[in-house]
């Protein structure tokens, strides 16, 4: 009689333990970065660059004037980028920027670079920490800076992004915008330059002492 007992509750601890593992696999599967059309849309673009049909952006010239501007606070967002809480090009970021400035921009090319201490899930803030670098014209809307992912997991809210494996991490970042009348170009004028900034999940973000160092050309 105990044989037969024995068989049928291993059977039932076994088959807990499976289902109990579930989860984690389907959350950890969830959400890509390169997700739907747009890994197959990443797929083609490695293709393109493997036979040179790819066209380089580029930007030249002498540093005219350099900008910094900081915080060196600790800073946090509630802003959940899968939600679209409205902030920066396609509204998946929180309204109110991490870092802002204004330029006068002529003919010639603003380079950008931005770093921050990220803060990772011990914090109780969402595992990817996701950015984005825009000029906006005076009456219009924000525009991205070359250097972008244009669609993360398939939105129109163009993005660079970053995990803090542990405790914290240096996230760092270069953009470029070539200013004048051609493709990919923005025309002179005065802009506000915005830093906005959101968690990729639940929990937002945290970050600290956020640098963006401007130089014009």
């Amino acid at each position: 009689m105990e044989q037969k007992s024995f068989l049928p509750k291993t059977i039932i601890l076994v088959a807990l333990i499976i289902i109990a593992g579930i989860p984690s696999v389907v959350i950890a599967q969830e959400r890509r970065v390169f997700s739907g059309e747009r890994e197959d849309e990443a797929k083609r673009a490695r293709r393109e660059a493997a036979a040179g049909q790819t066209q380089q952006l580029a930007c030249r010239g002498p540093i005219k004037q350099v900008t910094d501007i900081a915080d060196e606070n600790t800073r946090s967002t509630p802003a959940n980028f899968f939600t679209m809480p409205g902030g920066g090009e396609g509204g998946g970021f929180d309204k109110t920027p991490l870092l802002t400035t204004r330029v006068s921009l002529k003919e010639g090319c603003l380079n950008a670079h931005l770093d921050a201490i990220v803060g990772s899930t011990l914090y109780g803030v969402a595992g990817l920490t996701m950015f984005q670098v825009t000029l906006t014209p005076m009456g219009g809307g924000p525009r991205h800076m070359v250097g972008h992912f244009e669609h993360p997991f398939g939105s129109n809210s163009p993005a660079v992004a970053t995990e803090a494996e542990r405790d914290v991490d240096m996230f760092a970042a270069n953009f470029f915008q070539k200013v004048g009348k051609g493709p990919h170009e923005v025309p002179p004028g005065v802009y506000r330059v915005d830093v906005w900034w959101s968690g990729a999940g639940a929990g937002g973000a945290i970050a600290f002492s956020a640098v963006l160092k401007l130089y014009q050309q």
